[in-house]
């Protein structure tokens, strides 16, 4: 079936997946990952009202909100009970407002459905709560609405693809469900709307469910499906319909450039150096009417003083057309004619190793169903948390795309200039498994000094192979890797890695922060240049120091428990190490395998078991991996410290 009617909202094409190389066969790609964002959160949906134990009408939701039942948001604004599908906030093009609900070929717990690229099924599904239409006719005109986009930033459905939507009738049970509405799969750059009728008596029930399921690829995040302002209400006329709604569109991240994330006593050496002289919003009036009088303003708050600054705008969008895009600028450094908080600087004197900020940027709340929480913004707030750790990034924490080099000793670099001089530690690598997973390929970390503006002389000696590890605990998890010893820096540095094969090893790459060029080299074979990446984006390698603090990270990433995940414990360990795994799949074996790529232990998981101890006291000092297979062939890796 076809939408009943759609419009686009206007916006720039973006290429969904490049290839660029400097020579014949392409050696620096940019792929479609796998692991995506789950991370992003801001707060928001009105509260619902209800009735006959069951949500009534209206049933709203913009995906701003902790929507989901498993996540940690207040009872009250659940809409949604299954999980599979996500709450995105960088994949889309082009949205109504902030947030969206991505279904595609991942798992709940960020690993495909197979790990096969000839695999093709259903895939997510996003269910609603029920909801009471009993007392309803056909002729209360009854409808769901919603924005639908296909690709986005990321890989778009093919055509023989599809996104659905189906009713439940309640007294059907589960075998109640019909397919109403379908697309098919195509790449968009716009958002179309869908309004599909709830008209038959069957579904106007006390317990009535709608859901969303997509049919495609299951090995990987691809045939990316982006749904938003999901609105199920009666009396609408799809030939006249419109929204009264002015929000926020994209997201922010920083108050801070071109570092999203450093040391504190770094940053602390030259605050007003390190703050952005200004940031812009973006904005969408998405109604026919015209928007008088927006004011905007910026909050921070010190997450452990509890300190907080409210600094209102003291100028407002006068005059705010139908239907048009805007842009708000904040000043922080450079102000302008009288605009606070000029000068402002994140500060913290009773701390020098560490400190973490809340920010919102707020407007007027004008938006459909409006109702005012307290300390819940909605999409007329974007709110982010500002760390200060000891390590340096450029990227916002979320993966669109994979980087890798398709070169048998390839070498990565990614510059860094730092505040002061440290020593390094290691590096936070974000990988992400495509299709393969990349355990048993290696890797050697370096780290070189700069020799204008490219990397020179390599620092230290490191010798130790590694291999890429993935994670079940959460979407855009850093792996940590250390160097063979500690190496002084100071100055520019620059640090990555070089690979032993000619296969991509998948590096996260951040699509919502551009600073590759004239920071990322790479080097295709001994005696080759280096050559800088030509490739938009942020690759994720940060460099992680001493900076104060008494213990290096371990892993980077702040994430829930999730099914299928490994737990290993004591770590670091003496004697003897007991790895634990939880959910429905029965492990086959577990295998511990050293820097060097060598298996030093492998033992057949027992049947029934939920963990498993066994002894490391012969092993050689030092750091491993540990590797655990299920019955679907699925490897969960997590690294330890034997000493």
């Amino acid at each position: 079936m076809n939408p009943h009617f759609s419009f686009s909202i206007q916006g720039a094409a973006l290429a969904v997946l490049t290839a660029i190389s400097s020579v014949v066969c392409s050696q620096e790609v940019e792929r479609d990952l796998q692991c995506v964002p789950a991370e992003w959160s801001a707060l928001s949906s009105p509260d619902a009202r209800r009735g006959g134990g069951n949500f009534t009408l209206p049933f709203f939701d913009d995906f701003a909100s902790p929507t989901f039942s498993v996540e940690d948001g207040p009872a009250e604004l659940v809409r949604w009970t299954d999980a599979s599908a996500r709450r995105t906030a960088t994949f889309a093009l082009n949205a109504p407002t902030v947030g969206q609900a991505t279904l595609d070929g991942l798992r709940a717990d960020g690993f495909p459905y197979a790990f096969n690229e000839e695999s093709t099924g259903w895939a997510d599904t996003l269910t609603s709560v029920a909801i009471n239409l009993a007392g309803n006719t056909p002729n209360d005109n009854i409808y769901l609405t919603f924005f639908y986009q296909g690709g986005g930033r990321g890989n778009a459905p093919d055509d023989n693809d599809s996104l659905v939507v189906e009713f439940l009738a309640p007294d059907g049970g589960d075998l109640g469900w019909s397919q109403v509405w379908s697309a098919i799969g195509a790449e968009m750059d716009t958002f179309a709307v869908a309004a599909v009728p709830v008209n038959q008596l069957i579904h106007l029930q006390d317990g009535f469910r709608f859901r969303f399921r997509n049919h495609g690829a299951l090995g990987g995040n691809v045939d990316l499906w982006h749904i938003d302002y999901v609105l199920l209400d009666d009396n609408i006329d799809p030939e006249n319909f419109g929204f009264f709604e002015v929000a926020f569109t994209e997201p922010r991240y920083a108050l801070t450039e071109p570092y999203s994330i450093m040391p504190w006593s770094h940053f602390l050496s030259d605050p007003a150096v390190y703050m952005r002289d200004s940031l812009q919003t973006e904005h969408r009036n998405m109604s026919g009417f015209q928007a008088d009088n927006v004011t905007c303003g910026l909050k921070v708050r010190n997450a452990v003083t509890g300190e907080e600054q409210d600094f209102l705008n003291p100028f407002s969008n006068t005059f705010v057309a139908p239907f048009e895009e805007f842009q708000t600028p904040f000043y922080v450094q450079t102000g302008a004619n009288g605009v606070v908080p000029s000068g402002f600087a994140f500060a913290d004197p009773g701390n020098d190793t560490a400190a973490v900020f809340e920010v919102s940027l707020y407007e007027d709340a004008i938006g459909i169903l409006e109702q005012e929480r307290v300390g819940v913004p909605d999409n007329d707030s974007i709110v982010f948390v500002q760390p200060f750790r000891n390590e340096y990034a450029y990227d916002d924490g979320t993966a669109e795309k994979a980087y890798g080099l398709t070169t048998g000793g390839g070498k990565l670099a990614v510059r860094y200039d730092l505040a002061v001089a440290d020593t390094l530690h290691g590096l936070a690598i974000h990988f992400t498994p495509y299709f393969n997973q990349q355990t048993n390929l290696n890797f050697l970390m370096r780290a070189w000094a700069d020799d204008g503006g490219v990397p020179g002389e390599e620092l230290g000696e490191n010798y130790l192979f590694h291999q890429p590890a993935y994670f079940t605990d959460g979407h855009d998890v850093f792996a940590y890797y250390e160097y063979d010893d500690p190496i002084p820096v100071e100055g520019t540095v620059h640090v990555g890695i070089v690979q032993e094969d000619d296969f991509s090893l998948n590096i996260g790459l951040d699509k919502n922060t551009d600073y590759n060029f004239s920071r990322v080299h790479y080097q295709l074979g001994l005696g080759a240049e280096w050559t800088t990446s030509t490739i938009e984006g942020s690759v994720m390698i940060r460099p992680v120091l001493q900076a104060g603090v008494e213990e290096v990270f371990t892993w980077i990433g702040e994430a829930p428990v999730a099914e299928g995940e490994v737990k290993l414990w004591p770590n670091p360990a003496a004697d003897r190490l007991t790895v634990m795994t939880g959910g429905e799949t029965q492990p086959r074996w577990l295998r511990m395998v050293d820097m060097m790529g060598r298996t030093v232990s492998e033992v057949a998981w027992m049947r029934g078991r939920e963990q498993m101890t066994f002894g490391v006291a012969d092993q050689p000092r030092g750091p491993y991996l540990v590797m655990v297979e299920d019955e679907r062939g699925v490897v969960r890796v997590q690294r330890v410290l034997l000493n």
